[in-house]
């Protein structure tokens, strides 16, 4: 199992990926995505729909700007 730590770490290189090559995406959402796919380790199916409706949102809220 992933620790905690480990997640932050992915978080923050990911967050260094998100600056620098797609600073319109919110860094929530990738934090989002990344604890929703931690969070169901062990459910991988709800982890995929939990993460696809973050993502849905996110798109939503960009047809609507």
């Amino acid at each position: 199992m992933t620790s905690r730590v480990e997640i932050e770490e992915l978080i923050n290189v990911l967050e260094d990926i998100r600056n620098t090559q797609h600073p319109d995406v919110p860094a929530e959402l990738i934090r989002n995505i990344v604890y929703a796919e931690f969070e169901k380790q062990d459910d991988r199916a709800q982890g995929r729909k939990d993460v696809k409706k973050l993502v849905d949102d996110f798109l939503k809220t960009i047809a609507e700007a």
